[in-house]
């Protein structure tokens, strides 16, 4: 990602503490008492000395910063471990947006910089990251913690080449959010179960209103939202030979049908208008769209009512369905983190992963990606979550809407060769074709191109 400011440059290691020993001097006539205190002395000074702490160093973006204010979940989590451990974290602040920022971290671990954590939010990055062995292998230090990871985690842990190089800490799964104010005002009854994206359609229509400035769905600017009915179908990004699969009509139809959300049914901001007005990720919590499909990595900022103050209470409802009756699948991913494979300390880091992991739910109110939880810890997770809406929601909405919806699940992402390429090139291709200068078909004609071209540059390298 791009070059340094001396504001983020290395954090040094915490200084080494010394340890003295006491030595004592025996006369001609030793004691039985002397003799014992002399033995004593000398199994000291032979057994193990206890490992010195450490200071580690992690990766976070000036844009998350807050997320890490003293009192904060993270913060908390981060003392925690520290009080355990008896180890310190630091926290080295990149400047920029979350893309600015791993921008700088592209550049630092080509430059051999020992910050000893990465936090890689987007399955984009850990592959990436992995491929480009940037990050620390973890199953060996797994199996000198006594740290059964794959009972831990099952399927929510990614290996690359057999091997784990980031550690998950939550699992988020999509669903629809709605604003119950808004529906209240508008006299629509709440969605509940199954439904269809006509029937998602049909209710924001209902819930629009141009003269209140009111819109009855949000979506964000994320490439995945673009591909995303070809997803719940579960149709791969690439072919069997390696190449892009985007010359599937499924990708075609998906494109096409989120322009048309704003495009003919006016029910969301355009993509354009979006990047334009520079619209947050954030809008929906202020007040004025009624409904938002995102991942539950959001139901940290939707109980945050003291940093997000607001006088309407929150629902959830599990995934429309395409209308076809093909690909009943929610999409999701996982946030992990990682070890620089220049870490000093990847023994300790790994201990801090995996203890933010395995504890991180507990005070974000986020979804676990552990696999291994009792029926009543995943009870209490629901209680959790429900606990801090407010009384938006009740666990047994949480439980309806995200665990016995009896849909499947798939990756959200494109996952591959030339992944990140493939991730802008949609984006920038999609575009053209939001702002007039391309067809749909030739914006999906030169995703394809491009990216078959990105994945045979690929592989020469």
């Amino acid at each position: 990602m791009q070059g340094f400011k001396k504001s983020w440059a290395l954090i040094s290691l915490s200084s080494v503490v010394g340890l003295s020993l006491l030595s004592g001097c025996g006369s001609a006539t030793t004691t039985k008492k002397e003799t014992g205190a002399a033995a004593t002395a000398a199994t000291s000074s032979t057994a193990p000395k206890k490992a010195d702490p450490v200071t580690l160093s992690m990766f976070i973006t000036s844009a998350s910063q807050k997320e890490w204010d003293d009192g904060s979940p993270n913060d908390k989590i981060k003392k925690q471990w520290e009080a355990k451990s008896g180890n310190k974290l630091e926290l080295n602040i990149l400047p920029g947006t979350l893309d600015e920022a791993m921008k700088k971290i592209d550049i630092a671990m080509l430059s051999g910089d020992k910050t000893d954590i990465i936090n890689l939010s987007n399955p984009i990055d850990q592959n990436k990251y992995a491929s480009r062995d940037f990050l620390y292998p973890m199953k060996d230090l797994a199996k000198q913690a006594n740290y059964d990871i794959d009972k831990i985690y099952g399927d929510s842990l990614t290996k690359y080449k057999d091997e784990v190089y980031y550690i998950p800490y939550n699992l988020s799964m999509w669903a629809v959010f709605y604003n119950k104010k808004l529906f209240d005002e508008a006299g629509i009854p709440y969605p509940t179960g199954k439904w269809t994206w006509s029937q998602y359609i049909e209710t924001a229509k209902k819930l629009t209103n141009p003269a209140k400035g009111i819109q009855g769905s949000y979506m964000l600017t994320f490439d995945n939202y673009l591909y995303m009915q070809a997803r719940q179908k579960d149709v791969p990004g690439y072919k069997a030979d390696g190449t892009s699969n985007y010359d599937d009509p499924a990708y075609k139809d998906a494109l096409k049908w989120y322009n048309d959300l704003s495009a003919v049914h006016k029910i969301q901001p355009s993509w354009i208008e979006f990047k334009t007005k520079k619209l947050s990720n954030l809008g929906f919590l202020e007040g004025k769209y009624a409904m938002q499909f995102i991942g539950t990595w959001y139901l940290g900022s939707l109980n945050n009512f003291d940093k997000y103050p607001r006088d309407w209470k929150w629902g959830v409802v599990q995934p429309p369905t395409p209308d076809d009756g093909k690909g009943n699948n929610n999409i999701g991913v996982t946030a992990a983190l990682g070890i620089n494979k220049k870490s000093a300390h990847p023994k300790e880091a790994f201990d801090f992963l995996s203890y933010f992991a395995e504890n991180s739910y507990k005070e974000r109110g986020e979804f676990p990606a552990q696999k291994n939880l009792s029926k009543d810890d995943m009870n209490a997770v629901l209680k959790n979550i429900a606990d801090k809406s407010q009384g938006s929601v009740t666990s047994d909405d949480l439980r309806k809407a995200l665990l016995d919806n009896g849909l499947g699940f798939t990756q959200e992402k494109l996952l591959g060769s030339a992944m990140s390429e493939y991730s802008n090139i949609i984006m920038q291709e999609s575009e053209l074709y939001f702002a007039g200068q391309k067809s749909v078909d030739e914006a999906v004609k030169s995703i394809k191109t491009r990216e078959d071209q990105a994945i045979q540059a690929a592989s020469k390298q």
